[in-house]
């Protein structure tokens, strides 16, 4: 009689178990899965869902990639973007990465575990997003986010976020 009713407690909780299993398997609310995206010289990787798409930059961009939400224009995307440094006339960020001079706006955070500075629009009319820091290795080289609110303000932040969360200075 135990055996009886071990083997039927076996086979109840077996099929609950595959019921739960299918039951879950059809669900459809997970995120799709993440993948690794970086520049076209690897000095920067991120993380982005696997439907994002990742663009070509100019050719005189250095090493970069631009990021896109699947609907979302490409004029919309994001650059992701990598630059050696420039002894003659320095980076257009210099002025903003430089810790003694006053910047309207300037937020200090850390990317990767290094200091960098984002500026968000403000009332002056800027509708772009600017997330810059100094590389890790390469000195003054400097790694740039940098995104465009557009028609949709929250998606690009989003987008914008995302970027900036998962960035990893590899130089």
């Amino acid at each position: 009689m135990n055996r009886a009713r071990l083997a039927a407690a076996g086979l109840l909780v077996g099929a609950l178990l595959g019921l739960a299993g299918w039951f879950l398997a059809g669900r459809d609310d997970e995120p799709p899965p993440d993948t690794r995206a970086r520049t076209s010289g690897g000095a920067l990787t991120f993380t982005l869902p696997e439907s994002w798409r990742t663009l070509e930059c100019e050719t005189d961009e250095g090493d970069c990639v631009r990021v896109a939400t699947p609907d979302m224009a490409e004029e919309q995307a994001a650059t992701v973007s990598f630059l050696p440094p420039n002894p003659v006339e320095g980076t257009p960020v210099d002025a903003l990465l430089a810790p003694d001079v006053a910047v309207p706006g300037r937020t200090r955070i850390t990317v990767d575990g290094l200091p960098a500075m984002r500026l968000d629009p403000g009332d002056a009319g800027q509708d772009t997003i600017l997330v810059a820091g100094r590389a890790r290795v390469e000195a003054g080289s400097v790694f740039m986010v940098v995104c465009p609110l557009g028609v949709d303000a929250d998606r690009a932040r989003d987008l914008c976020d995302r970027v900036v969360r998962t960035l990893k200075v590899t130089r």
